[in-house]
């Protein structure tokens, strides 16, 4: 098993232009329980659950994620080398090296060519906002 050593700033090689991006589309189902990617057709988790808590098992939408940093002038080397890098260092309940080697190039890939491309393209609704009530007492000063 070969390990990919990526940064967040690019892979540095020509392994992502190289990419096969349909079979990266493709091997995208195998993430698209828990992520919403408009250009897969994929809604992911639900981020509320039943009784209206947040839900866990939820991933990002990932065409939120990348659409700003998209905006911003981020380029799709450095979008694969982020999706690379998440891969090989999941946190729960997303586990680790999902995909790996070719195939977690080519979804990094895809990932990066389509994601958050579209202005409107989010495709699950947002969670509920949970908005505070503002105290009763007024806050205690620290300093005098």
């Amino acid at each position: 098993m070969a390990t990919i050593w990526v940064a967040g700033c690019g892979t540095g090689s020509s392994a992502i232009a190289d990419a096969d991006l349909e079979a990266g589309r493709q091997m995208f189902n195998t993430c698209q329980g828990c992520h919403t990617l408009a250009d897969a057709g994929s809604t992911g988790s639900d981020p509320v659950t039943a009784d209206g808590a947040p839900n866990p098992q939820a991933g990002p939408d990932l065409d939120d994620a990348f659409r700003a940093s998209r905006q911003a002038g981020m380029d799709e080397e450095q979008f694969a080398g982020v999706v690379l890098r998440w891969i090989e260092i999941a946190q729960p309940p997303m586990p680790r090296n999902l995909v790996e080697g070719q195939d977690a190039i080519n979804v990094a890939a895809y990932i990066a060519r389509v994601a958050g491309t579209d202005e409107e393209s989010a495709v699950r609704r947002a969670a509920p906002e949970f908005i505070p009530e503002a105290p009763e007492e007024p806050r205690q000063e620290l300093y005098d």
